[in-house]
């Protein structure tokens, strides 16, 4: 019936896409109505010729499925069991040097288009269960160019030769003197001697310090008529030329009676400057009778060092002021980097307490005073360094006056003489201007 509607009258049906638009994805195969449709029939031929199609595909498929069902014949071939087995049953012995030489048997002579090949070698199959067996160790190449990644530190980089030039080092929170210069390797007094000196009392975050490659003195000359000569005598050195001709400077062409230009920076390798006296930490605590700079709070000295008391009462000030020593001489008074006045005396003269005060430190002190007396007076402390001798011990309670100690020559001294220190919470100031010296 559909097909004498489609034939009779086409305006019956008309579908909104043509079907036989090759453009339309749903139509792959077109119906034989369709075809019927546009007035071509399908022909005898094309009908034959699927069928043809249609057997060869049968046949194929059959004889395919026959050779795969057909048994094939065996291998001449070792089955790879047969080798596995072979190999698990073979025995081993322990060998620690591998022969160089291998010696070779015969192969089976082959032949390839009726000539004969040549032989090839061949090993005994132990002998190469063997070299199987042998662990393959690491080779190392001689003179090789190696660069490393280090996992604990990937960024760092350590120099394979010494600094030939001094650098500056911006100072960061907590830095002091002494970490900079272990970070550096070098002497704290290195690091005082090449920058202005107020940064032994206040270094302060930020700062740009000068970091000299080795010990010694960095100086900037100021065009005075001071000549290399006489500069390498003030800072130690014996031979001008050592400065002259030091891969740190740029004083080629100079000779030791030149005055160098104003401005320029002089670096004394192995150099002295003056002494230093560095600045221990105190710690103040409130208690008992007031605040820490008064009488009834505690005080500590250099706390972890040799000499230190630890935590002790601070008794309150005591009565009028002594000097330290009674007969000596005033080698160098108080300034900004020496923190102190030095009192010449021969070793062993008495040393004095110069105020009632309670000991807080007694002993050994790594910041250059040696054996070292420091007394607590309240708001006070003073200082006793470069001793010979120690009279008193920790928490000891003096008179003023009271022998505490001997003049000595330990500690970062030239000579025996008293380092005395007057502070007023901890901040140095002028002994001479307590105590007419």
């Amino acid at each position: 019936a559909e097909s004498i509607l489609l034939s009779n009258n086409k305006n019956i049906y008309e579908p909104e896409v043509d079907p036989l638009d090759d453009t339309n994805p749903s139509m792959s195969l077109r119906p034989a109505a369709l075809e019927r449709r546009v007035g071509q029939p399908i022909s005898g031929w094309r009908r034959a010729l699927g069928l043809i199609s249609l057997l060869a595909a049968v046949g194929f498929t059959l004889a395919t499925v026959w050779l795969l069902l057909t048994p094939q014949e065996e291998s001449a071939a070792i089955p790879p069991t047969q080798i596995v087995s072979q190999a698990a049953t073979a025995t081993i012995a322990p060998v620690v040097d591998v022969p160089t030489t291998i010696p070779a048997t015969s192969a089976p002579g082959v032949t390839v288009d009726g000539q004969q090949i040549a032989q090839l070698p061949t090993i005994d199959p132990a002998q190469a269960a063997v070299l199987l067996a042998t662990p393959i160790g690491a080779q190392t190449i001689a003179n090789s160019m190696r660069i490393e990644n280090s996992v604990a530190n990937p960024f760092t980089t350590i120099p394979d030769r010494p600094r030939n030039e001094i650098i500056q080092y911006q100072v960061q929170r907590g830095d002091t003197i002494n970490k900079i210069a272990e970070l550096f390797g070098l002497k704290p007094e290195t690091i005082a001697w090449s920058n202005e000196r107020r940064i032994i009392q206040v270094l302060r975050e930020g700062d740009l310090v000068n970091i000299p490659p080795v010990d010694g003195v960095l100086i900037t000359a100021i065009g005075t008529q001071n000549t290399i000569a006489s500069l390498a005598a003030q800072y130690a050195i014996t031979d001008p030329m050592i400065v002259i001709e030091s891969e740190f400077n740029n004083l080629k062409g100079l000779s030791p009676e030149s005055v160098p230009p104003s401005g320029i920076q002089i670096f004394f390798p192995g150099g002295v400057a003056e002494q230093i006296s560095w600045n221990p930490e105190v710690v103040r605590e409130e208690g008992g009778g007031g605040a820490g700079g008064s009488s009834g709070g505690f005080i500590s000295f250099a706390p972890g060092e040799a000499g230190s008391c630890g935590r002790v009462a601070n008794p309150g000030g005591g009565g009028s002021w002594v000097r330290p020593v009674d007969a000596y001489t005033v080698t160098r008074g108080f300034s900004g980097f020496h923190t102190g006045i030095d009192l010449s005396a021969p070793e062993g003269t008495p040393v004095k307490a110069a105020n009632g005060g309670r000991v807080i430190f007694a002993g050994w002190n790594s910041y250059g005073y040696g054996y070292t007396v420091v007394l607590a007076h309240g708001p006070f402390t003073t200082l006793y360094g470069h001793l010979s001798q120690i009279y008193v011990g920790c928490g000891a309670d003096v008179a003023p006056g009271q022998t505490i100690a001997g003049v000595g020559n330990t500690g970062n001294s030239s000579g025996a003489h008293l380092h005395f220190e007057i502070r007023y919470n901890d901040a140095a100031s002028d002994p001479s201007a307590t105590i007419p010296f």
